[in-house]
């Protein structure tokens, strides 16, 4: 039986909706500052990685990576599900999220500090796994604060700045990785305190009620390998592999961009620290104005998904100047369009995703099902372009990028809870 989308608004987000504050206020700043502080460190982490590989191994430096990175995104993917679940389920006086978001982020620092302090490649790969626990412990509760406790009215604005939060730290971690990248170990051992401040900061200065005195279910095994299961809801399971499927085309790119720029542009490893540097400010330009001016107009508009399909198409043609041209140039061409294409997609798509949320009492957990569209195209991504490149080369992962990105706009076309 097909539920009316307005029936199933009004179940989930209206009753929630009418006890939130009308504006935003302090809550979105806040919100830009959190998103900007995990990410800016993980950013620069991908790259960082990749070249403490390259210290370790030149000539399996490209499958040392893609096994890290694998490890990394599935224990992700299962740690965020896990803890979306129980941050659903947690009373206590400090409220079910803030607990959790600010003793995440100590464990992935402390976890990241010994990575720098090691060169066992199996030690790595189990303290990156640790790192991965720590952020989705923190990011988890986090998602889910925006359909807690913004109303829907402002979803897009809050979805606006959560975007350019992490489009804009994403554009300086690039910067910091090139001033780093031929001291990796330094940018690992002191990076990811910056997401423990942040998170501190966010904790106190936006404190949720005690909630001790909610009903909620009892937590047990079943219940928690029930949040494994994304709910039969149709416009929900669209708009996951939507985003898998664009966030798949947009990582087996970025992922590689040192290896790209080394071994495809042909650029030694200064250099290409300095063009990742000049590529992350291409990149925050770009993206930071697609991500302003997109949020709003999507709130004013009252759509969503036709400006989500929208970006996923110009995505799509970044890929193709790299196709065509192994030119630095043609590098910088990707980071300025397919910049501006993610910000779009980021400002807007997190709006989409509270919209078709199905049950306003699961928010973190259906939210941890949905990251997985950001977990699994990690783990799939370092695989299936290492295997290309092992191959064929650079040209045809470029390829399969934008038909992906194509193929994402075409799955979002059918849902019907948003517009």
């Amino acid at each position: 039986m097909t539920t009316q989308p307005d029936a199933v608004l009004s179940a989930t987000t209206a009753p929630a909706d009418s006890a939130l504050p009308h504006k935003l206020g302090r809550l979105g700043p806040l919100l830009f500052l959190a998103h900007a502080g995990w990410m800016l460190p993980f950013a620069a982490a991908g790259t960082l990685v990749q070249a403490l590989m390259t210290d370790l191994d030149p000539v399996r430096k490209v499958a040392l990576y893609a096994t890290l990175a694998a490890a990394g995104s599935l224990t992700s993917m299962i740690a965020t599900i896990v803890f979306g679940a129980l941050s659903d389920r947690t009373r206590s006086r400090f409220g079910k999220r803030n607990p959790w978001i600010a003793s995440g982020a100590f464990l992935l620092a402390i976890a990241s500090t010994l990575m720098s302090l090691t060169s066992s490649f199996p030690l790595l790969v189990v303290l990156w796994m640790v790192v991965q626990v720590g952020l989705a412990v923190v990011l988890a509760p986090l998602f889910a604060v925006l359909p807690d406790r913004v109303a829907q009215h402002n979803f897009g604005k809050a979805s606006a700045l959560i975007g350019a939060g992490q489009l804009v730290a994403q554009s300086l971690g690039g910067v910091v990785a090139g001033s780093l990248v031929t001291v990796p170990r330094e940018g690992l051992r002191w990076l990811p305190w910056l997401i423990a401040v942040v998170m501190v900061v966010f904790v106190l200065l936006s404190p949720e009620r005690d909630n001790r005195d909610e009903p909620g279910d009892k937590l047990s095994v079943r219940a928690l390998l029930r949040s494994f299961v994304p709910p039969k809801d149709r416009d929900f399971l669209l708009a996951l592999a939507g985003r898998f499927l664009l966030l798949l085309s947009f990582m087996m790119i970025l992922l590689y961009q040192l290896y790209l720029l080394t071994d495809y542009i042909g650029l030694s490893l200064e250099r290409a620290g300095g063009v990742i540097a000049v590529g992350g400010v291409i990149m925050a330009v770009a993206s930071g104005a697609a991500t302003l001016l997109s949020g709003p107009l999507s709130d004013r508009l009252g759509r969503r998904k036709a400006i989500v399909m929208t970006a996923s198409v110009i995505f799509a043609l970044a890929a193709l100047p790299l196709t065509l041209s192994a030119q630095v140039s043609s590098f910088y061409a990707f980071l300025a369009i397919g910049g501006f294409a993610y910000g779009i997609y980021i400002a807007v798509d997190q709006a989409l995703l509270a919209e078709v949320l199905p049950s306003a009492d699961e928010h973190a957990k259906d939210l941890g099902i949905l990251n997985i569209a950001n977990t699994l195209p990690q783990v799939l991504a370092p695989v299936i372009a290492g295997v290309l490149v092992s191959s064929l080369g650079y040209q045809p992962v470029f390829i399969i990028a934008i038909i992906l990105a194509i193929v994402s706009a075409a799955v979002l076309k059918p849902i019907q809870r948003a517009r």
